[in-house]
This record gives C-alpha cells, structure tokens and sequence, in this order.
C-alpha cells in the first residue's frame, strides 16, 4: 500500500527530526493494538455518519496520550476517513525506523519455546549475518516437529525437520527411475 508507506516515511522524517522517533514508534504500537482490540473503532472513525468534527474530537479523546505528530496523523486519517490504514501505517513506520537504526526483527517458529541460551546464540548468528541488531520473536508451533523456521525481510528460512524430511522423500522419488 502506497500510501501506508509515504505516510510512515512522512512521519518518520518528521519524527527524526524531532527527535521523537522511538515515541512514536511505541505510540503507534500502543494505537495498532487498540485498534487490532476494538476493530469497530475503525468503522466509527470513518463513518459518514457522524460529523468530521466528532470523529476527529473523539480520536483525540481516546488518543490524548500520545505524540502530537502521531495524534495529528490519526486526525488527519479520520477527517479523510482512511482511519482504516493505520495498522499498515504504523507497519510501515516500524519497518523504516528499524530500517533506520539498523535492527532486524525475526520471527522463528520451533515445536518447543527457545530458552534463552538458544535466542541468544541464534541472534548473535543472524546478527553476524546481517550486519544489524536481532529482534527476536518466539512463536511455538508443534507441527514442526524440530528445528526451526526463520522468517525476516521477505525471506524464510526453513530448518525444521519436517522440511529436510520432505526433502529426502523428493530426493528419494526421484531416484526411482
């Protein structure tokens, strides 16, 4: 989404220049989930129904806490009513400010929680890899079996045993001439 990117490289600008980069960047997590909890806000923010004037004082009521650059974007949103790319706004945000300090956020799937040794060692090595700081995120999937599926950028990495069995039997079927 085009605009979802040009908002959050708008904001992030804005934001960096400010100095206020990381305080939007956990107010707009703070916004996605409330938003990701109470999906009918959204519906209400860019309803014709109500008055531009209610909308926007009623996102400023529920959002009164946060950064005023972000707070402006989210009265920007409702009063255009395009409410509804906030989540993708805030996305894209993240991307380009752990694009700009150069962090990495991963997702590995395991059969079983990594202990910390494990999420230690395997950041260290991505970190190696990448050239950037390791956020990782543990998510636990008993269909894998073991190993581990990494997924970061675009890309997905797959270790689990499943897929080096299935590999086999490929290898195998093909062997059968």
């Amino acid at each position: 989404m085009a605009d979802a990117i040009e908002y959050g490289k708008a904001l992030l600008m804005l934001a960096a220049s400010e100095g206020s980069a990381e305080k939007i960047l956990e107010d707009l997590s703070v916004v996605k989930s409330a938003v990701a909890a109470n999906p009918k806000y959204t519906d209400l923010a860019d309803t014709p129904a109500l008055p531009s004037k209610v909308r926007v004082g009623l996102i400023g009521d529920a959002f009164s806490g946060i950064d005023q650059n972000a707070l402006n974007l989210l009265k920007i949103l409702c009063e255009k009513k395009e409410f509804y790319k906030i989540t993708a706004i805030a996305d894209s945000y993240e991307r380009l400010y752990d694009e700009s300090v150069g962090r990495l956020r991963v997702t590995a799937v395991t059969a079983v929680p990594l202990s910390e040794k494990q999420s230690a060692a395997l950041s260290e090595k991505l970190a190696k890899k990448t050239g950037k700081t390791i956020i990782l995120k543990n998510i636990v999937d008993p269909s894998v079996l073991g190993g581990v599926k990494m997924r970061y950028e675009g890309v997905q990495l797959d270790g689990t045993l499943r897929a080096n069995l299935l590999s086999l039997e490929k290898s195998l079927a093909e062997l059968k001439l």
